[in-house]
């Protein structure tokens, strides 16, 4: 109980905190970013979104809904108001991941100090900062990620069922959020759940049943609409974009005469509509503007086009032909990810304008505490700090991945000891936390790593306080051993 109440006081102090940083840079100068409103590929078409959101969602086959649901519904306050509705959405959702990361590494490590600075550093990190105040899905999806998981391991370890609920729900709509947090995830963690929570397994499915229903009506309506269940039609040109791209023209041409690739290989996989339209036979209009039109009304390409539900087959079909065309290359793009992925997230494309004006703390933040060698030698926009690669990678996230790698084999080592035992259906709710952690920071990592590529420091913010939660607790188990044997 005592816990408990310190748990709640540190909780309202880092409210508190976390208000008092919002309001310092909000005084410098920092406002809700969405200059990418009209040109982000993800986001709809603005007036379609304004005059007919629920049936632009209906026929939505390019990412999941929710993003684009909550643009909608704030479009309709005005475009004054808008900014500050997604901000207000973004700092709550920022604060309640900030305190699901406390939470959970109170319940962890058993550090409630260690616990408490690493929030308090979250309140006031650079990369936070600018991440929750830009119209990017990334500034929602570390902190929805964190409170499913607080949701989870709170519901197993106090056999709670709301708390399992509101995990659960937190876990959907990040399913719903962003394509990359896959369903698969969900019915993954749900049977890690499940396992664990002997005696209580009625309650685990009576508190996923909401959340999933959510995710499968989507499911189901892309299948009934499109012939396709995936949340999003661009995972094809995802897997081209870092496999049959990356071929030689030439080679793409020989492999298309010889029948290997398809005739759409000889363009990138993102390619806009007219590229693909060209290529293929006349499409019948739909009737649908937002998956007829080529363009939106702002003149950006239409990337819901109804076209990308139809070349997903062919396209998903050369990925693979491109994958064991050339396995070394796709290797080397591995390597590539790796070296993105350890980088500031701060240093994301887009975040110039409020980078700006946090432009000293976020190169001290990345220099003290991120220890990037660049971030010593000058501020990133400036034009004579060196461009070594090996000096932009930040040290602090190039050590916390060994550390999650070491947690992650403990927990595997773990698991195949139960496996081995025939008791997984007596697995104890702390290892079904740890379970649900790697799942989640292993799934991310392969997949950033295998389609994001240069843009993989974005990916690292997403899972990045999941990385760090298992890191820690690993580093934390490990001083835990030493003093048991210096005692012993």
């Amino acid at each position: 109980m005592k816990a408990q109440t310190g748990g709640a006081r540190s909780a309202l102090i880092l409210a508190a905190w976390f208000v008092a940083v919002r309001l310092a840079v909000l005084a410098l100068g920092q406002r809700f970013d969405a200059d990418n409103l009209t040109s982000w590929m993800q986001i709809a078409d603005l007036a379609l979104l304004r005059e007919h959101l629920w049936r632009t969602l209906w026929y939505l086959h390019s990412q999941p809904p929710l993003f684009n649901l909550m643009i909608g519904l704030a479009l309709r306050a005005g475009p004054a108001a808008f900014p500050w509705i997604v901000g207000t959405i973004y700092a709550l959702v920022t604060l309640g991941g900030i305190l699901a990361v406390h939470a959970l590494l109170r319940d962890m490590t058993g550090r409630p100090r260690l616990a408490f600075v690493v929030a308090a550093w979250l309140c006031v990190s650079p990369a936070v900062l600018l991440f929750s105040q830009k119209l990017y899905y990334d500034g929602l999806v570390p902190w929805l990620l964190c409170m499913a998981l607080w949701g989870l391991h709170a519901g197993l370890t106090r056999r709670s069922t709301g708390w399992l609920a509101f995990g659960f729900a937190m876990l959907a709509v990040t399913t719903l959020l962003r394509s990359m947090i896959h369903p698969v995830l969900f019915v993954a963690l749900l049977a890690i759940v499940l396992l664990a929570a002997a005696g209580m397994r009625r309650r685990v499915l009576f508190a996923a049943a909401l959340p999933a229903a959510a995710i499968g009506a989507v499911m189901l309506k892309n299948l009934v609409i499109f012939g396709s269940t995936a949340l999003s039609s661009w995972a094809p040109l995802n897997v081209d974009h870092t496999t049959v791209d990356r071929l030689p023209l030439a080679t793409r041409e020989a492999m298309i005469r010889e029948g290997k690739l398809s005739r759409f290989a000889v363009v990138q996989g993102f390619s806009p509509p007219p590229v693909y339209l060209a290529m293929l036979p006349p499409i019948p209009p739909t009737g649908e503007p937002s998956l007829d039109n080529l363009r939106k009304s702002t003149g950006e390409d239409n990337w819901n086009h109804i076209l990308y539900t139809k070349i997903g087959a062919a396209r998903t079909r050369d990925a693979l032909v491109g994958l064991a065309a050339d396995p070394v290359g796709f290797v080397g793009v591995l390597a590539t990810s790796l070296y993105h992925f350890n980088r500031p997230p701060s240093e994301f494309k887009g975040l110039e304008r409020n980078r700006a004006v946090i432009a000293p703390w976020e190169r001290i933040g990345n220099a003290v505490v991120g220890l990037q060698p660049a971030a010593w030698l000058g501020r990133i926009d400036d034009p004579r700090r060196t461009t070594a690669p090996l000096l932009q990678v930040s040290l602090t996230e190039l050590a916390v991945f060994p550390l999650y790698v070491g947690f992650g084999i403990t927990v595997a080592a773990r698991l195949l000891a139960l496996l081995r035992a025939r008791a997984l259906t007596a697995m104890p709710p702390a290892l079904a936390s740890d379970a649900a952690n790697l799942l989640l920071g292993g799934w991310v990592i392969v997949i950033s790593s295998s389609f994001d590529v240069w843009e993989n420091n974005r990916a690292r913010f997403d899972i990045g306080p999941v990385l760090l939660i298992g890191a820690l607790v690993f580093a934390a188990r490990l001083l835990e051993r030493r003093k048991e044997r210096a005692a012993g």
